[in-house]
């Protein structure tokens, strides 16, 4: 566990989220130095496929895939064009899933959107940018992608804070980011 709930289940504004950044992983430049949910490559992916459907040839010219062919360039060599689609498939599924059926608590009622209230790298690594600000999604960014992009206001979830901040610790980090040169420094 890398985190401690600091709230209850509450209603979380969608339209305060940043997604999680990673130094290395993350291309900021392709997040026009902004890493909020609103405006992401994310939502620019869900509004290509809304108005394309899933072709592959206009998705391979988003910002979306370009960040995922990032990550196998810089060492994660299963982000293939495979695994791109699939993934990409799966957004869109989870977008037709709770605009057609609600959100399903069975599926995610033990894995709840957890929000943190400071970015993950400043805490934990003192990473300060004026571009890095929270709240950050630490589980679910799907769910909350699904649900802006549908028009919900809030996503139920927990707000929390880093268990070990200013350690400098790896956590699940370091084999997850094992083959990504650069990103410790």
């Amino acid at each position: 566990m890398e985190y401690k709930k600091t709230s209850g289940l509450v209603d979380i504004p969608l339209k305060n989220l940043h997604i999680r950044y990673i130094p290395v992983v993350t291309p900021i430049e392709m997040w026009w130095h902004k890493m909020r949910l609103v405006g992401s490559p994310h939502m620019a992916l869900l509004n290509t496929i809304e108005r394309h459907g899933l072709d592959w040839h206009t998705l391979e010219h988003t910002v979306y895939w370009a960040e995922r062919e990032h990550r196998y360039n810089i060492g994660f060599k299963d982000w293939t064009e495979e695994k791109i689609k699939a993934h990409i498939k799966r957004r869109w599924e989870l977008v037709k899933s709770i605009k057609k059926k609600g959100f399903k608590k069975k599926l995610y009622g033990d894995k709840p959107v957890i929000v943190l209230d400071k970015p993950f790298w400043t805490t934990r690594f003192g990473l300060k940018e004026d571009w890095l600000k929270g709240p950050e999604i630490w589980d679910g960014a799907g769910r909350c992608m699904a649900s802006l992009f549908l028009g919900k206001k809030t996503i139920k979830g927990y707000y929390a804070e880093d268990l070990y901040p200013g350690t400098g610790k790896k956590g699940k980090f370091e084999e997850k980011l094992k083959c990504v040169k650069g990103v410790w420094k």
